[in-house]
């Protein structure tokens, strides 16, 4: 796990840990199959553990996590097919915003785009793995923006957390 325990108290707890548990999983700092225990995840944050509970209930709606009663949570696996079929709903939607964004972007807009491959580029040779995904995810979101559809960049991103450990 990451070593982030600082949460902010301006906003909600169970909230902000779920979020660095997502990142976590997704990134793959959180194996697949590896246990996750309420005590520890309270402990690292120091919070009791009603807002761990929470955010492993959301992780869990999200399929990041399996939570089976009297036997604990686990990181879920994922199967070759399911990163074939994330692969394949991800490539069907971003070609049509890429063909719809196309039609529509303007030169400001293009000039956003290629600054934020620019700094993807810089963030890869710094190895600045968090600053690349958050600028790729940026990048993708910009594209359905520009192409008026927040449904695709929506479905994108909840078939994205159900591919836990795989950039796709």
């Amino acid at each position: 796990m990451t070593v982030e325990t600082q949460l902010n108290p301006t906003q909600p707890v169970n909230q902000q840990i779920y979020r660095i548990l997502r990142r976590d999983i997704v990134h793959c700092l959180i194996p697949p199959g590896t246990p996750l225990s309420e005590k520890e995840v309270s402990t690292r944050f120091s919070v009791s553990r009603q807002p761990v509970r929470e955010a492993f209930i959301k992780l869990a709606e999200n399929g990041l996590i399996q939570i089976r009663p009297q036997r604990g949570s686990y990181v879920n696996k994922i199967s070759l097919s399911q990163v074939q079929n994330g692969c394949f709903v991800r490539q069907a939607i971003e070609c049509a915003v890429v063909r719809r964004a196309a039609a529509m972007i303007t030169d400001e807009q293009c000039y956003q785009l290629a600054q934020n491959l620019h700094l993807q580029h810089i963030a890869i040779e710094r190895k600045q793995i968090d600053d690349f995904f958050q600028l790729d995810d940026d990048f993708h979101q910009k594209l359905a923006q520009i192409a008026d559809c927040q449904l695709a960049w929506d479905t994108i991103e909840t078939s994205k957390l159900r591919l836990t450990g795989f950039a796709i």
